[in-house]
């Protein structure tokens, strides 16, 4: 995941993996990661479909069933290697996942 489009082949593959429940879950976590991402101050640019400013948002919205998935990334600023950064939602609550990204960011 980066500037280039999403593999929304991909995701949906992911998605029949995970099974629907799972997929929803993990959906909604990375759907909360991603909105706090995007407010943050050190964080430039976020890549996550279920973004209506993402790129890939109208093919995802199309395409997948249940949610975006888990893989939100990242840039942060000032970061010398521009490298983009990825977070894998997990089953925790988002809550706690977005605490950790703080430290993280911190």
């Amino acid at each position: 995941m980066g500037e280039k489009n999403l593999d929304i082949e991909a995701l949906s593959a992911l998605s029949s993996q995970m099974g629907r429940e799972r997929w929803r879950v993990l959906s909604d976590a990375a759907q909360v990661v991603a909105n706090y991402l995007v407010c943050h101050p050190r964080v430039e640019a976020v890549r996550y479909p279920g973004l209506k400013s993402d790129p890939d948002f109208p093919r995802a919205a199309n395409a997948l069933v249940g949610g975006f998935g888990p893989r939100v990334a990242y840039r942060v600023a000032g970061d010398p290697a521009g490298e983009w950064r990825r977070w894998e939602a997990d089953d925790r609550d988002a809550r706690a996942q977005v605490m950790d990204l703080e430290v993280l960011l911190a």
